[in-house]
């Protein structure tokens, strides 16, 4: 059995309402997207020997080894890729972290797939 919905009675929200706050939602969280842009993360592994800094929205936007970490990887190359993938995976879940807290002012808290 197929059921009608019925309209909005006096008082209710009328579609054109819920359609002016998805609209004003979608342009609140294109300014946090916005605003991610200049936000960093920075992750640091091995004591400070590799460090990523990315930004909001996942662009990595340096990566900084320090000398006596790129003196040992000519013996020890794999110690140095190790090094590099972990601190950008770190680097990468806080941009995650990030960008959800951040939206989630807009969303309510609540997740909507694809977003991100």
């Amino acid at each position: 059995m197929v059921r009608k919905l019925k309209g909005p009675k006096t008082g209710g929200n009328s579609q054109s309402d819920i359609l002016k706050q998805a609209q004003a939602m979608q342009q609140e969280m294109l300014a946090v997207q916005e605003s991610l842009k200049g936000k960093e993360v920075e992750a640091s592994v091995g004591g400070g020997a590799v460090v990523v800094k990315a930004n909001g929205q996942k662009d990595i936007v340096s990566i900084k080894i320090s000398e006596e970490t790129i003196k040992d990887a000519i013996e020890d190359k794999e110690m140095l890729e190790d090094l590099v993938l972990s601190a950008v995976t770190e680097a990468m879940r806080q941009a995650d972290e990030l960008a959800e807290k951040d939206m989630s002012a807009v969303t309510g808290g609540i997740n909507i797939p694809g977003l991100f």
